[in-house]
């Protein structure tokens, strides 16, 4: 007997904070599980797979290295946890949708079109995303699992994500500003227009997107194509202010990871809407203002904003054993 665990990634591919969210299941979730776990990852073995130094920690197999065995161990297995899917249709779901168990939802496709609606952005990017398959989804699961900040329309069980702080750098003096996000609509990058930024993104679909499809003046920023490996030294570079001006972000790993590495966020104004944080943006006017008023504010000022933002991420999110006995209670069953 075996439960499968389905996902679109995970390992050392962490392109998205859905990776990072599999990768600390792995870590904390799968020992403890009382049937074996399956991790099923719907997505070919990338090729230099072999490079890293990595072994999955359970049994694991890729949708692309032989879809007969990857149908047949679905449809052997006793429930499906779906871990993070596809915003589109999956037919190995449909197939087999009475035993999916659990959903994570890590994100709500009714606010990200909400969001395509009411941007500022004559030009936005956006993955593929089917509505109508997020309800079916939601439907046929005994559990929703939500893990973000606000409320969404389907019933869930709401466990939210967690962030260890690690670093605990102190506020930069830096008035630069950096984004370290992917180029999709809904993080905004727009708002960067014509500034001087250092940017850490995918920068073969950053250039595509918005410097040539949204015509984005780029000329003072500078650029590094994501890979997880550079993170510290990007981190470390001279600024201080992070675009973190997200609009309807579930949680936000590189929002906790700004605080930890010492930037000062800009927020959204619909992200803990229930925090008093006085530099936050709805549109890139705002956003604009806010960071001219910040580079001329002084570092006492920003800093006490910015102790009380890392203490209030402290006091609600960083509690890892609740996490995980909110979700073994679900898996265990």
């Amino acid at each position: 007997m075996y439960d499968v665990y389905y996902t679109t990634g995970g390992g050392p591919w962490v392109n998205a904070g859905t990776d990072t969210w599999v990768n600390i299941w792995l870590e904390e979730i799968a020992p403890k599980l009382k049937v074996k776990p399956v991790l099923l990852i719907h997505r070919n073995k990338p090729k230099n797979f072999n490079e890293y130094d990595y072994e999955f920690p359970i049994e694991t197999h890729w949708h692309g290295d032989d879809l007969r065995r990857f149908e047949k161990i679905v449809k052997n297995c006793r429930r499906i946890h779906i871990l993070h899917g596809h915003y589109k249709p999956m037919k190995v779901l449909v197939d087999n949708q009475h035993k999916i168990h659990s959903n994570v939802l890590h994100n709500s496709v009714d606010h990200i079109l909400k969001n395509a609606v009411g941007s500022d952005s004559s030009f936005g990017h956006h993955p593929y995303i089917d509505s109508s398959w997020e309800v079916d989804v939601n439907k046929w699961a005994k559990k929703s699992i939500w893990i973000g900040l606000y409320d969404i329309k389907y019933e869930n069980e709401n466990i939210p994500n967690f962030y260890e702080f690690k670093h605990n750098l102190p506020l930069s003096y830096s008035n630069n500003l950096g984004f370290a996000a992917r180029s999709e609509g809904r993080k905004n990058p727009h708002y960067l227009d014509g500034k001087k930024a250092y940017v850490f993104t995918d920068s073969t679909l950053f250039n595509r997107v918005f410097k040539q499809g949204y015509k984005m003046d780029t000329t003072k920023m500078r650029i590094y194509h994501y890979k997880p490996e550079f993170g510290d030294k990007f981190y470390g570079m001279n600024w201080g202010i992070s675009h973190s001006c997200f609009t309807y972000e579930p949680f936000g790993y590189s929002i906790f990871e700004a605080v930890d590495r010492g930037k000062l966020p800009i927020l959204h104004t619909s992200w803990c809407k229930d925090l008093e944080y006085p530099y936050r943006a709805t549109f890139k006017k705002d956003f604009d203002d806010i960071y001219n008023r910040l580079v001329e504010t002084p570092h006492e000022e920003k800093n006490k904003w910015f102790l009380h933002l890392k203490q209030y991420m402290i006091d609600n999110y960083s509690n890892k054993d609740k996490w995980v006995n909110d979700l073994l209670n679900i898996y265990n069953i």
